[in-house]
């Protein structure tokens, strides 16, 4: 074939494309068709049009190529027989790394509605549920669980360093407090020795000591002035220490007033639908900030050349920055080399795994001895290891291009903290009874289409005669069934909408109210062509009805013919 007669395509390996060879006829309507997902989109606009753009740039003086965006090279062996190209392109994707198919849906927010109302809270430290206790059931617990004991209240009053607490406990005695517990020892205020000895800038954590007496219930009264004023003394939370005999160890009991775990006392605001949102503060991870993703510096690309040592240089990024910082490293690897010890001249990858794992991530609570430029004599220190150094080096420094330079030794991936879920742990820790499950609300987004739906199909069975979720659960169930009529069943809720394929995201825009939940609006496709590039899953005539009952039940609602 010629090249004035067909374009020639070969080897195309764009994205999923598999090493493609193609010949399109010049001069002619051509169209390309496939399932979501196949490629047409990465032949078309990826190749064939990248390809053409890259030669017609080559074709300008350097000066126009300037000012000009630019494609990169597309994966092929070569195109032959293009002309000047000229691409029109429908994205309905957006590109925001915080979309996914749950939020542009709306489906994430009837969620994190339902979450807040109905959801039971438990803590994310030791799983305890969440619960709020007035001053009369909180009497009634300590008379309940520690019936006939001796029992001490105290108060959550302070935590701070010794010099500062030597300025604070005297207004306390002034205040009429007679008794202390610091670090878990209860001392009177009147001893000279009351704060420890030698602690430095350590912060102790110091409880006041309200009343002590017995629980019974001729003491009700009491017990209920007393954690009247712990709670007042100590912001809302109170410690009740109870005794079974005077040889047995007190045993610590967590109280409070607010929304509180019933194993730790620790006390939480109450839940509110910014709580589930990974774009609000309440709510998002605080190590990726929502995102789920989190770049970090890769022991690969840190160590690239693993036939190099470590005298040579085999730690690449620490052979970066200025001359006092690259003396300061060189210094330390070599006093790590004596202490740890190792060979600092042999090849990286001869060297101990346990060797290699304390260079790059440290060496714990181990001390070594080192003596670095302008110290008069060995200081002991903790080694923290090549990875977690540059990190601190990357946050910290205030030169733009030394981070930039830091970043290339960087790779994109799952928060170690949320794994990818985007919410902070007190978020992930509330769960919605569904059925026999108990599903928190990243465990609930991270469901196909199908499988949520079949979740929400059993809330709106279970709420339907509570007026204040009904709506709620309906809301996710609409959402949910048009989503599956229209063939994306497949897709989970959590997935980055910038990722899906352009007959995927045409799917979703397919109605002006993606749920189907029945308001007014004309129909987006009116009075114009259209062309969807995969109306569904497969490319078969049979799925054709699952493929256009959403759009016909919203002409059916009174929508737009």
């Amino acid at each position: 074939m010629q090249i004035e007669t067909h374009i020639h395509v070969k080897g195309a390996r764009e994205h999923n494309l598999r090493n493609l060879e193609v010949r399109i006829p010049r001069g002619r309507l051509v169209v390309v068709t496939g399932p979501s997902g196949s490629g047409k989109s990465s032949l078309a606009f990826d190749t064939i049009y990248a390809e053409g753009h890259r030669k017609y740039m080559e074709s300008l003086s350097t000066s126009a190529r300037q000012t000009l965006a630019q494609l990169p090279r597309p994966d092929v062996d070569f195109v032959h027989g293009l002309s000047p190209v000229l691409a029109i392109e429908q994205r309905t994707a957006g590109e925001s790394p915080r979309s996914t198919i749950g939020t542009v849906t709306e489906v994430a927010d009837y969620a994190r509605l339902l979450w807040a109302l109905h959801g039971e809270a438990h803590c994310p430290k030791d799983g305890g549920r969440v619960v709020r206790r007035s001053l009369d059931d909180n009497v009634q617990r300590v008379l309940a669980e520690a019936a006939g004991n001796r029992i001490m209240v105290l108060a959550p009053a302070l935590t701070a360093k010794a010099s500062v607490l030597r300025e604070e406990l005297p207004r306390l005695r002034q205040r009429g407090f007679q008794r202390v517990r610091i670090e878990g020892e209860v001392k009177s205020l009147d001893d000279p020795k009351v704060v420890p000895e030698g602690r430095g800038v350590v912060p102790l954590a110091v409880d006041l000591v309200v009343d002590r007496l017995v629980a019974v219930a001729a003491q009700r009264s009491r017990l209920a002035d007393s954690l009247e004023l712990a709670f007042r003394e100590g912001a809302d939370r109170a410690i009740v220490l109870t005794q079974t005999d005077p040889a047995a160890p007190w045993q610590e009991m967590r109280l409070s007033q607010s929304l509180a775990c019933e194993v730790c006392g620790d006390v939480f605001e109450k839940l509110t639908p910014q709580h589930f949102s990974f774009n609000h503060r309440q709510g998002a991870c605080t190590t990726c900030g929502g995102l789920g993703r989190k770049l970090s510096f890769s022991p690969a690309l840190v160590v690239p050349d693993k036939t190099k040592s470590v005298r040579n240089g085999a730690l690449k990024p620490w052979r970066l920055g200025g001359k006092n910082l690259i003396i300061k490293h060189n210094a330390l690897l070599k006093q790590l080399a004596e202490q740890l010890p190792f060979d600092a001249n042999l090849p990286w990858a001869e060297l101990s795994d346990e060797v290699q794992q304390t260079l790059l991530h440290g060496a714990g609570e181990r001390l070594f001895a080192f003596k670095l430029k302008r110290m008069r004599e060995p200081k002991a220190m903790r080694f923290e290891g090549v990875i977690p150094a540059l990190e601190e080096t990357w946050r910290s420094t205030a030169s733009d291009g030394f981070r930039a330079r830091l970043t290339t030794f960087m790779i994109r991936g799952e928060c170690p903290e949320c794994h990818g879920s985007r919410l902070n742990a007190r978020s992930g820790a509330v769960v919605v009874p569904t059925g026999e499950q108990r599903l928190n609300l990243p465990q609930f987004m991270a469901l196909d289409v199908a499988g949520a739906h079949a979740v929400a199909r059993e809330l709106v069975t279970r709420f339907r005669t509570e007026e204040a979720l009904r709506d709620v659960v309906t809301g996710i169930e609409q959402r949910l069934k048009f989503l599956g009529e229209v063939g994306l069943g497949y897709l989970t809720l959590d997935r980055d909408y910038s990722t899906l394929s352009g007959g995927e995201s045409q799917q979703r825009c397919g109605s002006p109210h993606p749920a189907g939940d029945g308001a007014d609006g004309g129909d987006l496709r009116v009075g114009r062509t259209q062309h969807r590039t995969a109306p569904r899953r497969q490319s078969e005539p049979a799925e054709a009805p699952a493929g256009t009952a959403g759009p016909g039940e919203h002409r059916d609602r009174g929508g737009a013919r």
